[in-house]
């Protein structure tokens, strides 16, 4: 989550000065930026004439919002087609640290005159980077006396359908909620990561393996989780398969387990197999699996009866129901993940050092589309230093939701990623030029995009993009590491002009070393762990020491932005010892030759040179370096 900040009253409504206000002048809240009519409900047809705003009070003789506390059985599916938010919901009620940071002050949010009922509830959701309160009157939407969409088993409890209003409010009218994805539900409930993974990417009893574990580790991280079957057409949707399973219909995934089978040999209690289970819940309710490990079903004998009471087996027609991890990879075909981030110090878990910036694209200076255009460096770049090798670095990049601010239009979300290119040891304006490319892609039509990736220790400028060029939004970009790093936009293209009595930095020199060759190793040795000092008016920028090699390579690049673009630059190339490091040779780039320098793309080849004991340079191997002298500051 992101630190330090605030809550945001959505469209300016403050709920505790509302709420004074109505119980001041004895009436009942109306609110007029969502108004108990035809256009809250839709925006592509006008609402049905037999469709009545009802306060619960008028519904039911004693309306509650919790009748004991929340559970996921408050969420049953309405008549809207938003399978995706119910099933999100379902997931958020059966954890109470999740739903009361949704439902802020839920022990006041009551029905009761007694309790300053004043016909009026807000709610929290997480808006790219921001929890948004949203303030909401209690007229709902009835059809003959019942409600039309989301609603609780009970006909007295109203907190669900109340959480569904606001969350249409935020969306515009009920109809945008037609049709979304469960994990940006989850995370506007949680302020988590959002992640798509599809099973088409999972085909191999290897790559199967690896998902079943990735699910496992989410759910023991209490993540949140669900999953759907594609409707390929519009006549799919909704449509039942002969095993009890709906297309186009969001699953909630409420646990992953390695249930150990009955033995029946002697050592049977050592060697017990174990099978790979799902259990799933349907937001409708009723509609439940049929086929092998559904309620009842002959493979439940397997099973012994510690175990099933473990599970806390039933075989109610709730909604939910078990079923192998291969069927479930044969019928499903997405899952939607909110990762809960650890970032506690204070756990056993594997804990995450959290990262995270809010930015824009702005049309003409920050909006440069992807890698395949001339304008990709015109994005929005940040310098991200690790300190240690990374084998999973997680980044999340989330954009403001458009279909909620676009609603009537039903304005979709771009297609978004990032790329990563190597930058320079000491990089402090945007990159003007190109370095190698680390990691690209892929661009994809979605809210917020996850992914995982390897990283050595260095210095790198992530870049984050819509695919497209010129187009303008905000973001926000999450990292999360286990060694730590930092984190810095590169805001300014050239350096400021100087102050006072300096001189002004005039031109700018970039010096790649690439490698060594030619020298002489020590005695006994298949090689050495080298570094270069890269040394230029006073300031001396050290590279990283490579493996040991009898060919150290770098490919490092430093730019130094300088005042007495004359001085030469020196190269110094070390053996990094234990007890004290082995200078192997020196280059000096002469400033008198910056016209050789122009082209910058050229890699050559250089004499590593160190004095003799009768002081004469001599020569001590080869140097591949490449460098740029330029007095254009936009072209580095």
């Amino acid at each position: 989550m992101l630190s330090g900040s605030k809550d945001k009253p959505y469209k300016g409504q403050h709920f505790g000065k509302l709420r004074r206000r109505c119980l001041s002048k004895k009436k009942l809240f109306v609110d007029g930026e969502f108004p108990p009519t035809g256009s809250s409900l839709f925006f592509s047809k006008p609402a049905p004439a037999d469709i009545v705003w009802k306060r619960p009070k008028d519904i039911v003789q004693d309306p509650k919002f919790f009748i004991d506390t929340a559970s996921a059985d408050d969420f049953s599916q309405g008549s809207l087609g938003n399978c995706w938010f119910v099933a999100a919901c379902a997931c958020i009620a059966e954890d109470s640290a999740l739903w009361k940071k949704v439902v802020p002050g839920y022990k006041s949010q009551v029905f009761s005159p007694d309790s300053k009922y004043a016909g009026i509830f807000h709610f929290k959701f997480w808006r790219c980077g921001t929890w948004v309160d949203v303030v909401i009157d209690d007229y709902l939407p009835t059809r003959n006396g019942r409600l039309i969409y989301t609603h609780s088993k009970s006909r007295d409890e109203f907190w669900s359908a109340l959480l569904e209003k606001a969350y249409a409010k935020l969306f515009g009218c009920y109809e945008a909620l037609t049709a979304g994805k469960a994990r940006d539900a989850m995370v506007d409930m949680t302020g988590g990561i959002g992640e798509g993974l599809e099973m088409v990417d999972f085909k191999t009893e290897a790559l199967k393996d690896r998902l079943f574990e990735i699910l496992h580790k989410a759910k023991a991280n209490l993540s949140l989780i669900c999953a759907n079957i594609q409707a390929r057409t519009a006549a799919e949707m909704e449509t039942k398969l002969s095993v009890g399973l709906v297309r186009g219909h969001a699953y909630s995934l409420t646990d992953v387990r390695k249930i150990p089978l009955k033995g029946t040999g002697l050592f049977s209690l050592f060697n017990r197999e174990k099978i790979h289970m799902i259990r799933l819940r349907n937001p409708w309710g009723g509609v439940e699996w049929k086929g092998p490990w559904s309620d009842g079903s002959a493979e439940w004998k397997k099973v012994s009866e510690a175990e099933k009471k473990e599970l806390g087996l039933t075989f109610d027609e709730n909604g939910e129901f078990w079923m192998s991890f291969d069927d479930f990879c044969r019928y499903f075909t997405h899952i939607d993940i909110c990762h809960m981030m650890n970032t506690s110090f204070f756990t056993l878990k594997r804990s995450w050092k959290e990262t995270a910036a809010v930015g824009e694209w702005r049309r003409g200076q920050r909006a440069g589309g992807c890698g395949n255009h001339q304008t990709f460096l015109d994005n929005p770049q940040y310098i991200v230093e690790i300190f240690e090798d990374e084998e999973e670095l997680l980044i999340s990049l989330e954009q403001e939701d458009r279909r909620s601010s676009n609603f009537r239009t039903r304005g979709e979300n771009y297609t978004i990623g990032f790329t990563i290119i190597k930058t320079d040891l000491n990089r402090k304006y945007r990159m003007h030029d190109r370095m190698d490319r680390v990691h690209a892609g892929p661009f994809v039509q979605a809210r917020s995009i996850l992914t995982r990736l390897p990283l050595k220790k260095g210095r790198y400028c992530l870049l984050p993009s819509t695919f497209d060029p010129g187009l303008e939004g905000q973001y926000l970009l999450r990292l999360y590491s286990t060694g730590g790093l930092i984190l810095t936009e590169l805001t300014k293209d050239i350096p400021s002009p100087p102050r006072f009595f300096k001189k002004p930095k005039v031109a700018a020199t970039s010096v790649c070393v690439h490698a060594i060759e030619g020298f002489k190793l020590p005695d006994g040795e298949s090689g050495i762990e080298a570094y270069c000092i890269i040394k230029c008016e006073e300031q001396y920028i050290r590279t990283a020491t490579t493996a040991k090699s009898s060919k150290p390579e770098w490919k490092d690049r430093v730019t130094f932005y300088r005042r007495k673009p004359t001085e030469d630059v020196v190269i110094e190339v070390w053996d990094e010892n234990l007890l004290k490091d082995y200078l192997i040779g020196t280059l000096t780039l002469p400033m008198s030759k910056a016209s050789e320098y122009t082209g910058g793309n050229i890699i050559r080849r250089y004499d590593l040179v160190k004095k003799n004991s009768d002081g004469k340079d001599e020569q001590r191997g080869f140097i591949w370096v490449k460098v740029k002298h330029t007095t254009n500051f936009l072209e580095v």
